[in-house]
């Protein structure tokens, strides 16, 4: 009972919402009407810009409608296995089934209405499955992961508590689509306030979900689905950063899927789990409108609830589908790759290609800077090691660096890009002579493995760019394992490495980084970020413009790099000083892209678009990563 009349109250702030938008307009052209005279004129006028600036907010916010989620559709007709079971699932749960499942590329399993007038009116009905769950989870364990997500809409008929989670979801979309500005502080209280109002019965839809999980398979399959979708998505976030920018590298085409579940057999994810799950079990969503309790408290509750007869099926989920070995290749490919990178082909051969590229490119670009520099004229592998010997190591990395950045910085990122990429000629040279090659290690991605077992490049080459001493003992070694001192590597060709030209390959417009908004430039050998104008902020009270947007970008290619990168508040971010990162798309459309770099900062870019995002995934791909085993 206490549950449905919060639910009304959610409700009843939903039906309110456009009254309280554009109260703070109204009021102050009533004002201005009673204060009368000029004083009264201006605030009468200031207020009716306000109210219109809101009104035209107010109809943007009660147009706006979930996205469909972009992925490959599972038909009736083409999978009706999986039909049975969501059909199944939702009767049970007295709710409506779905009028389309989507697959999608992440580990996310969602009922996604798309509703009208803020979530009170119902829409069409999507189920949203991501493809890895398919692999992470069994046959009982998506069965749980469905009719939770199902239980979230329980009820005979659209009732209260539905109708406040649709509206928890539409109001967090509305939000973050609004700029900065007034609007945006209005429409935020609003939420905020409508978050309080609508915690407790969204938290009681949580737990209603919950019991149909465990009426659908048992507390025990209920708790391991609850457990393993809690640790799946760093380690899927780890396997994409690891494997997924490796085909592209390769120019073949992997089975995405097949490679996680072998990625989550190794020791190495198992012993992940152990380290993740405390933590991960612990954590409470970070969203106002998310009604969720913590993993650990939830697997606790369900503890309590009564046993339902258990349905064991341990084979993979995947098998719910039609013919799997067809369907899931046809989903990899749209949902990873946007063209085909090559023939379909191992993860071995994949690994040892893709390893053998960068290698290549690494060696190519050490050698052109050998010679820009003037340190290593012939860009051998001896006149490198002669310049690290005699101290120049600064001359010789200069023409790869950012002079603008911190002194301190670029002496420590020198050394550390440094002995990556010499790490890049010493394999490259063994490559040549078919000394070793890369394999596949799903617990570190690659090794790079020799006649003697692994080696570990990155312990053999860093202690000489630390100490210009030890570089006769690495050049011994390296003889005696046969590596020629005079190999070197052309120029980097048609692999279009870096350079001081700042060739422009991107644009990521309206990326959220240091706490403001930007325009992201992205080049072949870093990213500029252009701070976003006033302007801009006013346009956007009403909601972005498609047009203004496109305009802003072309004024800014015209202006060329070299004058953007001196704009004030631009800031210029070198690949040379990126050591890799992460990534994450997000359900609702765009997603992040964590960089790291040389000395331990971090930045964190942050988007909406989903073209914006695929820009910013597909530049991270581009960073080099270290040769050998820690990979």
């Amino acid at each position: 009972m206490r549950g449905s009349v919060r639910g009304g109250l959610a409700v009843l702030s939903l039906v309110l919402f456009p009254v309280v938008v554009l109260a703070p307009g109204l009021g102050g052209v009533l004002a201005g009407v009673a204060i009368g005279h000029r004083t009264g004129l201006v605030v009468a006028i200031l207020s009716l810009a306000a109210l219109l600036v809101l009104g035209l907010a107010l109809v943007r916010a009660l147009r706006t409608r979930l996205p469909a989620p972009k992925g490959p559709a599972l038909t009736r007709q083409a999978h009706p296995a999986l039909w049975r079971l969501v059909d199944e699932l939702a009767a049970r749960a007295r709710t409506r089934p779905p009028d389309v499942i989507v697959l999608v590329g992440e580990v996310e399993a969602a009922v996604r209405d798309d509703a009208r007038v803020l979530g009170l009116r119902q829409g069409r009905r999507y189920l949203v499955i991501g493809l890895p769950l398919l692999a992470g989870l069994d046959v009982a364990e998506l069965r749980c992961v469905l009719a939770h997500e199902l239980g979230h809409y329980a009820g005979a008929r659209p009732g209260l508590l539905a109708v406040s989670y649709r509206g928890a979801e539409t109001l967090r979309l509305i939000v973050s689509r609004v700029d900065r500005g007034p609007t945006r502080w209005i429409l935020g209280a609003y939420a905020w306030v409508y978050a309080v109002v609508s915690r407790s019965p969204n938290r009681a839809q949580e737990l209603r979900a919950d019991e149909y999980s465990v009426a659908a398979a048992g507390r025990a399959i209920a708790t391991s689905a609850l457990r393993k979708t809690t640790t799946l998505r760093p380690l899927w976030q780890s396997y994409g950063d690891r494997f997924l920018r490796l085909p592209p590298l390769a120019e073949r085409t992997p089975d995405v899927l097949l490679g996680f579940r072998l990625f989550l057999g190794h020791p190495a994810q198992r012993r992940l789990v152990t380290e993740l799950e405390p933590t991960a079990l612990g954590t409470r969503p970070g969203s106002r409108f998310d009604g969720h309790r913590s993993a650990r408290q939830r697997i606790e509750r369900i503890a309590t609830l009564p046993e339902a007869p258990a349905r064991p099926d341990p084979r993979p989920a995947w098998t719910v589908l039609t013919d799997p070995a067809r369907t899931i290749p046809v989903a990899e490919e749209r949902l990873y790759f946007k063209a085909e990178p090559g023939p379909r082909t191992t993860w071995g051969e994949i690994v040892q290609l893709s390893g053998a590229t960068s290698a290549t490119r690494g060696a190519a670009l050490l050698a052109r800077a050998g010679r820009e520099s003037g340190v290593a004229p012939n860009g051998t592998l001896g006149e490198l090691l002669t310049a690290v010997q005699h101290g120049r190591i600064d001359r010789l990395m200069r023409p790869l660096l950012d002079e603008s950045a911190d002194p301190e910085l670029l002496r420590h990122s020198a050394r550390e890009r440094l002995a990556v990429l010499l790490g890049d000629v010493v394999v490259c040279a063994l490559l040549a002579q078919r000394r070793v090659h890369h394999e596949l290690d799903w617990g570190r991605g690659w090794v790079v493995t020799g006649p003697e077992g692994v080696l570990d490049v990155a312990r053999l080459v860093t202690p000489a760019v630390r100490d210009p001493e030890s570089v006769p003992r690495l050049a011994q070694r390296l003889t005696v394992m046969g590596v020629p001192l005079d190999f070197g590597r052309g120029s980097a060709g048609s692999h279009g490495e870096v350079g001081r030209m700042h060739v422009v390959v991107g644009v990521a417009p309206e990326v959220v980084a240091f706490k403001r908004n930007w325009d992201v430039l992205i080049h072949d050998d870093g990213l500029l970020l252009v701070p976003l104008t006033a302007s801009r902020h006013l346009a956007g009270a009403v909601g972005r413009s498609e047009s203004a947007r496109r305009k802003r970008i072309a004024r800014l290619l015209r202006h060329g790099t070299a004058q953007l990168i001196d704009r004030p508040g631009a800031r210029w971010l070198p690949m040379a000083t990126m050591l890799g990162g992460e990534r994450k798309s997000y359900l609702t459309g765009g997603g992040k892209v964590a960089l790291r770099f040389a000395g331990g900062d971090t930045a964190t870019l942050r988007t909406q678009d989903d073209d914006a995002y695929d820009e910013l995934a597909r530049f991270l791909d581009t960073v080099p990563r270290p040769q050998g085993a820690a990979r």
